[in-house]
């Protein structure tokens, strides 16, 4: 399932296809644990937030599967907060973050974009019913910085690579209830 949502991120790159309709198909199926997408200089900051949250989405039935495809597109700044991939999954332990894993639906209620910084006001639907909101927090990061070596850029030429910029999360607020905008 995480190779069709791929596939969906290329169709929204070239203009096919929205992030929206990976929706449906995303969340009702378990993504296999070795396809992830990978942070992309063509990916805008919107995509990359709705990757995480459909992967949060298909933690409910994949934990460890979800949980990753979130930890890809975490800002190396992100990960020296939280730490290895093993610590940042307990996060989804704590009552904070609990809400997001197997989250029902999410509207993206407002969002603030610029060259430097992206953020976006989001309320999910949690498997308990509840309304919870959470700002996300994104900056660009040169795609020759990337923390993993399997990110994509535009072109594989490698002095090409060093021009182009990939947006990754730096961090997400603690939920306040009820959602909002």
């Amino acid at each position: 399932m995480m190779k069709s949502l791929h596939i969906f991120c290329a169709m929204i790159a070239f203009g096919l296809a929205s992030v929206q309709e990976a929706v449906p198909a995303y969340a009702n199926s378990a993504p296999a644990s070795s396809d992830f997408i990978e942070p992309s200089s063509v990916l805008s900051p919107e995509e990359v937030v709705e990757i995480q949250l459909l992967g949060l989405q298909a933690a409910g039935t994949d934990r460890r599967a979800g949980i990753e495809q979130v930890w890809r597109f975490a800002h190396p700044d992100n990960r020296k907060m939280t730490g290895p991939i093993s610590r940042f999954s307990q996060l989804f332990d704590l009552p904070a973050y609990a809400p997001l894993i197997g989250l029902q639906d999410y509207v993206i209620n407002d969002r603030k974009l610029s060259d430097t910084e992206a953020r976006f006001v989001i309320t999910i639907r949690a498997t308990d019913g509840g309304a919870y909101g959470y700002v996300w927090s994104l900056r660009p990061l040169p795609a020759s910085l990337a923390p993993d070596t399997d990110v994509k850029a535009d072109s594989q030429d490698e002095s090409a690579q060093q021009g182009q910029f990939i947006w990754m999360t730096t961090a997400v607020s603690a939920p306040y209830a009820g959602g909002g905008s």
